[in-house]
């Protein structure tokens, strides 16, 4: 199902805004241009890693010639490119998540006191997440993040690390093929298992995968893990969490070791808690 963006048709109505990093976009047509934006502004994974805040820029598309590269460069540079987008995503997110929690509250301390505004702004975003005004807690688990570690590692498991036909032609990094009803099928995609889905950017194939997690009924259990550990105080964590989608392989725990296993190899987890320079 597509999304409408940060909040849908409907400024949100103020009071738990969360203030919005303007993201750069780059358009390079080979991973040596990709190289070489990267450069420009000073932007590497080591320096993440050490606790530096990450660039926001947006790769809007996937080099076709990324798998000219050796596997360690051409690993780096894909993660490099996808960190941002995944950040940006989850700053959304949180926006609507932020003014979601402050008008739960709301109705909970005076109830039927929304503004029209508000209420719009309410329905419009439960539509988006296939939820319902009704049930703001159920709404809450809905609206929250993914682990960019979960994310990057994912969609280099699904595209080959950016070298996938799906990913040169078409943006797809997910596995997420063509929609059926209001989902997207929830399984990574195989040979004649349908065509993948098509995406205008790099940005907008993330979205999507973001939407499915947080909508689809598959993925209920990492809804409800990820609440969990928002209720601990903890901050979701991609590595455990990437214990609740079973069911996004047919591969089942054989996909959640692999997927575990890049995690681990790549040092990913630290990203769980990178930030966009500016926020």
């Amino acid at each position: 199902r597509e999304s409408t963006g940060s909040h849908g048709r409907f400024a949100a109505p103020g009071n738990a805004v969360r203030r919005q990093v303007q993201v750069r976009p780059i358009s390079p047509k080979t991973a040596d241009e990709l190289a070489g934006f990267f450069r420009d502004v000073a932007y590497t994974l080591t320096d993440v890693r050490q606790g530096e805040a990450v660039p926001p820029l947006k790769v809007d598309r996937v080099p076709g010639d990324l798998g000219s590269k050796d596997g360690n460069e051409r690993k780096s540079l894909f993660i490099t490119a996808l960190l941002p987008v995944v950040l940006e995503a989850n700053q959304r997110v949180l926006a609507d998540r932020e003014q979601l929690l402050y008008l739960r509250d709301k109705v909970l301390t005076v109830p039927h006191m929304l503004t029209a505004i508000e209420r719009i702004w309410l329905e419009d975003l439960a539509d988006r997440y296939d939820g319902s005004v009704d049930r703001l807690d159920e709404l809450v688990r809905r609206v929250d993040i993914v682990p960019p570690s979960m994310a990057i590692a994912q969609a280099g498991v699904e595209s080959g690390w950016g070298t996938s036909f799906a990913a040169r032609t078409g943006n797809a990094l997910f596995g997420q093929i063509q929609s059926v009803g209001r989902h997207s099928v929830a399984v990574s995609w195989k040979p004649g298992a349908g065509m993948p889905q098509p995406f205008a950017s790099v940005g907008e194939s993330t979205d999507a995968y973001v939407v499915n997690l947080n909508t689809h009924p598959a993925y209920a259990g990492f809804r409800n893990e990820r609440a969990a550990m928002r209720d601990r105080g903890e901050h979701p964590d991609g590595f455990r969490l990437i214990g609740t989608l079973l069911r996004y392989s047919e591969r089942g725990q054989g996909y959640v070791q692999f997927v575990r296993q890049i995690m681990r190899e790549n040092e990913l987890s630290v990203f769980d808690r990178a930030r966009l320079s500016g926020h």
